[in-house]
């Protein structure tokens, strides 16, 4: 489908248009089955970094909640809530919410890397122009590909979660058919399993606390 707008304003296409990169050739992707939509599971199991109070068409290289930090590739800006900014976004339930905050990357193609490892890690996404634009998003821990997932994604209206779990990952590359935005970036750290003395030492004090009881 050719692109016949784009939800950059003029002005914002002509900040970003100077700074846009092709997307690299010859990139090998492998199948995945990603979380499809930001469901209520997915909600509740996840963290989203606020970036609410971050000034209107502001530029950051990073974003974080002081537990997770978030560090681009390329400075990303600031929009919205949409409309303000990004022309559209999508609705329930294929997104959070119709109306968010983005983060519009300069290049078609961005890699946010991740300060610590998180076992859960999701962001909606929409391409600029109007049109429909594949895009992929690869995940990884280390250089480690860990899983890739590929969505054609509409610029009207469209944008789509990518999300996965199952597994650690530090680092995504995402690229596509041209500049995009993000939005609601989300993680879950990983859970850390019960270490086996502490375990030991709680079926003690368990034990400890029936005998007390029956005597």
């Amino acid at each position: 489908m050719a692109a016949t707008g784009s939800n950059l304003s003029v002005e914002m296409q002509e900040r970003m248009e100077a700074q846009l990169l092709a997307v690299p050739e010859g990139k090998v992707t492998t199948a995945a089955s990603p979380i499809d939509n930001p469901d209520a599971a997915y909600l509740a199991a996840t963290t989203k970094i606020d970036i609410t109070d971050l000034p209107f068409a502001s530029s950051h290289e990073s974003i974080t909640d002081g537990t997770l930090t978030v560090t681009f590739s390329e400075p990303v800006v600031k929009l919205g809530p949409v409309p303000e900014g990004w022309s559209t976004w999508s609705a329930p339930p294929f997104s959070e919410d119709p109306n968010p905050f983005v983060l519009s990357s300069p290049t078609n193609i961005l890699t946010p890397d991740l300060s610590r490892p998180v076992s859960i890690f999701g962001f909606e996404l929409e391409p600029a122009p109007f049109g429909e634009f594949d895009f992929t998003a690869d995940f990884y821990l280390g250089d480690t590909l860990v899983e890739s997932i590929n969505r054609v994604v509409d610029g009207e209206a469209g944008a789509r979660l990518f999300a996965r779990e199952n597994g650690l990952i530090d680092q995504v590359v995402v690229f596509g058919g041209a500049e995009f935005a993000i939005a609601q970036v989300r993680y879950q750290l990983q859970v850390e399993p019960i270490n086996e003395v502490v375990f030991i030492l709680l079926v003690v004090i368990i034990l400890a606390v029936l005998v007390l009881l029956i005597l």
